[in-house]
């Protein structure tokens, strides 16, 4: 059988129920016609892949994905020194800093190559917290106090002024907004994304934000006060940002509905929220209100392991428990995005 000839509806109903972008890829690969259908379709939203950090002189990336259980491996040559560091994701993006005699600061999308080169500044660590709109960076200033930005192209990092007296907990880029945790006082800061003029602020109910993690859907902020991973338990808040009351609009929820979430266990210290994410998962009916979650083993000759585990909220019973080998870094899920190519 010629696949090349294949009818474009038939291609069209195989594409519609590929869910992975590397079923894309491989669908790309096929023939000239398969490339050409599966340019009119639009990639898919992928699960998130976890980074495996390995050696710092590396010039390889190494990725876990969890719905095909493999790991992957993506050519960098740009994190080829021992003084260059990957110190998270957002937005699709990896922040990379180089530091030594020629410091450097760029955030790089994996996935398609885009590379955005940003101001090199010290404040840049593990600690970081920032988002990506596609055309501005807001991070935290250092020691979390403060908010800085910049656009591709800056040569330096002003401050926030709406953000200057905010101990920065979390941010999150959401439909043209910027929204910003204090850890200091019950409230979020809503920033808009052109001028980074606040533009409201929410009050929340009374919490320990150590423990707090914060997600944005298009028309929610959920708000995670604590995770009991051994009693399968999340206590969750939920805001409708179409409603323009305060602290009496949170409601407390009993599940993730149509969303699963990924994140680090850290055994009852506190979540390092950089590495947690909300994923909408109608498409991967499977993970609807599941919590995907990553632990780390003890050191064993430089070497740790890291377990994956999902389980619904609702299930009594988990839906796998993977494993894979890395060196002593901390790894973190970055979700595939391919509108920045």
């Amino acid at each position: 059988m010629d696949w090349s000839k294949l009818l474009p509806e038939l291609l069209d109903v195989i594409l519609g129920k590929l869910t992975e972008f590397t079923d894309h890829l491989r669908f790309r690969c096929v023939c000239r016609s398969w490339l050409s259908a599966a340019k009119s379709h639009r990639m898919p939203r992928s699960l998130p892949w976890l980074y495996l950090p390995q050696n710092p002189t590396t010039t390889i990336l190494r990725f876990y994905s969890f719905s095909e259980n493999k790991v992957y491996k993506i050519p960098f040559p740009e994190a080829q020194d021992s003084e260059t560091e990957v110190v998270g994701s957002a937005s699709g993006f990896m922040l990379i800093v180089g530091h030594g005699e020629n410091p450097k600061a760029l955030m790089t999308n994996p996935f398609t190559g885009t590379k955005v080169h940003l101001p090199y500044s010290t404040n840049h660590a593990q600690d970081i917290q920032w988002d990506y709109s596609g055309s501005i960076v807001v991070a935290n200033h250092e020691c979390y106090n403060g908010g800085v930005y910049c656009r591709p192209g800056d040569r330096s990092w002003p401050g926030v002024d709406a953000l200057a007296d905010c101990w920065i907990h979390r941010i999150v880029y959401k439909a043209g907004s910027f929204y910003v945790l204090d850890d200091n006082t019950p409230v979020f800061y809503v920033l808009d994304d052109k001028m980074l003029n606040l533009t409201r602020i929410i009050q929340i109910p009374q919490y320990d934000p150590k423990n707090c993690q914060l997600f944005v859907s298009p028309d929610e902020i959920l708000l995670s006060t604590h995770y009991y991973s051994h009693q399968k338990k999340l206590d969750l808040l939920c805001f409708n940002l179409n409603s323009s009351l305060q602290e009496s609009s949170w409601t407390k929820v009993t599940d993730l509905g149509n969303y699963a979430l990924f994140y680090y266990e850290t055994y009852g210290m506190y979540w390092d929220y950089k590495f947690n994410f909300l994923f909408e998962a109608r498409q991967h009916t499977g993970l609807r209100n599941t919590i995907i979650s990553y632990r780390l083993s003890p050191f064993h000759k430089d070497t740790m392991t890291c377990y994956i585990d999902a389980h619904n909220l609702t299930a009594t019973n988990e839906l796998t428990d993977a494993k894979c080998f890395y060196p002593s870094y901390t790894p973190f899920w970055v979700p595939p995005n391919f509108d920045t190519a």
